[in-house]
């Protein structure tokens, strides 16, 4: 094998780590905000919902701060009890309600949830040099 051969193999194979490590870094930044909640057990006049019956959730994410949320949900049909936003920008208050459906019928909203992303700070000015 020829040494340049060689040395285009080590490069790339450098360069390939290095993206993966730029790729990993950016999937575990802290733009993020995991909702969970708790499954409902009973329906509103008391009786246990079934265990047979399925119950999914459209979770409504606003991005305004405290009631801010959409009309329309921003992820429906989940049949998970966590869901995750990504990509919120400095200073954003995120909120969010989730509903729950057995049998087609939606739930009332849950109690709201926020998180606020801080601010960037302004950038350090009158830099001097002598």
């Amino acid at each position: 094998m020829k040494l340049t051969n060689l040395l285009t193999m080590v490069i790339g194979l450098v360069l390939a780590v290095a993206l993966t490590a730029c790729s990993i870094k950016a999937q575990t930044s802290s733009d993020t905000a995991t909702f969970t909640w708790t499954a409902p057990t009973t329906f509103t006049d008391g009786t246990t919902i079934p265990t047979s019956d399925v119950i999914t959730y459209d979770i409504f994410v606003g991005t305004a701060g405290k009631g801010s949320e959409p009309g329309g949900p921003t992820a429906a049909g989940l049949s998970v009890l966590t869901w995750i936003g990504s990509g919120y920008a400095p200073g954003t208050t995120v909120c969010g309600v989730v509903t729950a459906i057995v049998n087609g019928v939606m739930s009332s909203p849950s109690n709201e949830a926020c998180k606020s992303f801080p601010a960037v700070p302004n950038p350090p000015t009158n830099l001097a040099v002598k």
